[in-house]
């Protein structure tokens, strides 16, 4: 509350603020009914959901049109612009939020029920501006559950994230934020796809901090071809975001970046049986920084062996209703 005042933002005092729910979505037939259905199922109703059709080619906007058109008690809004990426569909979604509170989520993940309850009391209650929380990843095929993701959202956590130390914060799906502060921080770059949730994450600690609701609210679909997957653009995001992010600038968080760059595309080909496409990155990767490497490979291997510890958490987060 006391560092709100101090930088000069403004605190909602309105104990049921409406909620602008923002859903880019882009050739998502397969999964955006089921996003919604867990969106108007959100025990906090208080609400409008704005979803911004990217120029989708599939079935998508027809499926969405459907869906906005069987609500009755929530408003839902039907946008739909030329494809111009996700930075720009979230930043077109924003313009057209008029609630205080703004939140986003990607169109194959998962909500659940009180996912927006929980992060309007903490807003209301302890007037912090920025509330995210944590998720689950399960795989698309059947569903199965691989591990919850406790996100850190300390200056340090989100450093490890954009170094590509750690897991980053699913900001996309997870994030709510004061319409005030997300202002201040500024709109999501639309010159970004893939690096635009880290980058913007970056912008906002320097307004305010982000508090962590431990319970995974969201589920974060792990599935084939999704953009983080693709080597070229992540190549050529990162080079964007070393002339954007004054950190990845100096020589010795550049090195650490792009070592785990290269070693997380190694890590996507040898989970695809890619091997021998995969060893270009992996001998990069040791080439730029092998302590690196070895540090995080060790890092990967400790979190397998959790896995096990941790496995009562990922089975309640299975039987959960989402």
């Amino acid at each position: 509350m006391k560092l709100a005042i101090l930088l000069g933002l403004k605190l909602n005092t309105n104990r049921s603020p409406l909620v602008s729910i923002v859903i880019p979505t882009y050739n998502a037939q397969d999964w955006i009914v089921g996003l919604l259905e867990s969106v108007v199922k959100q025990s906090y109703r208080n609400i409008e959901v704005i979803i911004i059709n990217d120029g989708s080619t599939d079935s998508s906007l027809d499926l969405v049109t459907q869906f906005a058109k069987s609500v009755i008690d929530i408003s839902v809004h039907v946008i739909t612009q030329k494809n111009s990426g996700v930075s720009a569909a979230r930043n077109e979604g924003v313009r057209y939020a008029t609630g205080d509170l703004l939140t986003f989520v990607d169109s194959d993940d998962i909500w659940f029920s009180r996912k927006i309850e929980y992060q309007v009391n903490e807003i209301v209650e302890s007037g912090i501006s920025a509330v995210a929380c944590s998720y689950g990843i399960f795989r698309d095929i059947d569903s199965r559950v691989l591990e919850i993701v406790h996100p850190d959202w300390s200056y340090g956590g989100v450093r490890n994230w954009l170094l590509l130390r750690s897991y980053g914060g699913l900001l996309s799906s997870t994030l709510m934020v004061t319409r005030d502060v997300f202002n201040k921080a500024g709109p999501f770059r639309t010159d970004l796809s893939l690096s635009a949730d880290i980058e913007f994450a970056w912008r906002l600690l320097r307004i305010t901090p982000v508090k962590l609701i431990s319970e995974p609210l969201v589920g974060y679909r792990l599935r084939p071809n999704q953009m983080h997957k693709q080597p070229e653009l992540l190549l050529s995001e990162a080079q964007r975001m070393i002339k954007i992010i004054s950190l990845l600038q100096v020589n010795k968080f550049q090195r650490i970046f792009l070592s785990n760059l290269n070693l997380r595309l190694f890590l996507y080909c040898l989970q695809d049986k890619r091997l021998i496409s995969g060893t270009s990155f992996l001998f990069s990767a040791l080439k730029i920084n092998c302590w690196e490497v070895v540090s995080t490979l060790i890092s990967i291997s400790s979190k397998r062996a959790m896995r096990k510890i941790k496995n009562s958490e990922k089975k309640s987060f299975f039987l959960s209703n989402p």
